[in-house]
């Protein structure tokens, strides 16, 4: 069983994940059609959603550790809720460009201070 302390970072790295997922389909271009991303943004967006998969792995194994199978199931499963309530409602509508440009950049320092934060008191 996961801290309860723990559980609101795993729905958000879910929905960061469902954000950047679009960045890389193309879809983000009909949510903020005047949205410009450089290189080096995209680049690190998409480093992120390579990353999350990871951090999300060695995450749900070691979340429990030797006797608690459920906390990575936990994991797993609050992941997923915020990755499809994300998709459902196209949450990046909600965020102006600047934001969304952020939310890019940061994507990874979020993915692994998540992860860390969920290892160390989950």
């Amino acid at each position: 069983m996961l801290n309860l302390t723990v559980l609101p970072l795993l729905p958000l790295v879910g929905a960061l994940t469902a954000n950047l997922n679009e960045l890389i389909r193309g879809e983000t271009v009909n949510v903020h059609p005047k949205l410009t991303i450089g290189m080096k943004t995209f680049s690190v967006a998409a480093a992120g959603f390579a990353i999350v998969w990871f951090a999300l792995l060695v995450t749900a194994i070691y979340a429990g550790g030797e006797a608690d199978n459920i906390a990575g199931i936990e994991v797993l499963m609050l992941f997923l809720a915020g990755f499809f309530i994300h998709s459902g409602i196209h949450a990046s509508r909600l965020l102006s460009e600047r934001a969304q440009l952020w939310v890019y950049r940061l994507s990874i320092p979020f993915i692994l201070v998540s992860s860390l934060i969920v290892l160390k008191f989950g």
